[in-house]
């Protein structure tokens, strides 16, 4: 089971995210298996591994086969739970853990994947909100805590997958 964390290492300075980056590598389209590497903690040649495994093809396009059922084998391949596509109403609505489609053009129905993230600060426990952003190449873009300037549009529920407990 992935462990999602609900705290984060902070000072009065600032905080430490808890995920990693995951680059895109300058694969334009690999933003949103890029954000299920960062939730999920693991490599975009993993993702693109347990992508493969479950149908997405080996070479040629490959975003129209990014089904909500594809995303969703992809998370349980690395003990995760994603929930189906929901607009974004408000971002404080936001699940704790999401992957969200920001800067979304409705004319051509695409946007970019990020990661969402709320969690308790150790140092004061307040509440620290923050997106990681694949597609971004300087490391002062790709930890984001001003949201609005994103337009997230549309998020994908990110929880942890419940072990079966075993009755004796």
């Amino acid at each position: 089971m992935t462990a999602i964390p609900t705290t984060l290492k902070s000072t009065a300075a600032g905080f430490e995210p808890a995920y990693s980056h995951v680059s895109t590598k300058g694969d334009r389209h690999a933003d949103l298996f890029c954000a299920i590497a960062i939730v999920a903690r693991t490599t975009l040649p993993d993702v693109f591994k347990a992508a493969e495994a479950l149908g997405l093809p080996k070479t040629g396009p490959y975003y129209h086969f990014l089904t909500e059922e594809l995303l969703s084998g992809i998370g349980a391949s690395f003990g995760l739970v994603f929930t189906v596509w929901k607009e974004v109403t408000k971002i404080a609505n936001l699940p704790d853990l999401s992957i969200v489609i920001i800067r979304y053009s409705e004319d051509y129905e695409v946007g970019e994947s990020c990661v969402f993230h709320r969690a308790k600060a150790s140092h004061d426990g307040k509440m620290v909100t923050y997106a990681i952003l694949p597609s971004a190449t300087a490391a002062t873009e790709q930890v984001r805590t001003e949201l609005d300037s994103l337009a997230p549009a549309w998020y994908i529920g990110v929880h942890s997958m419940k072990t079966a407990t075993t009755k004796k």
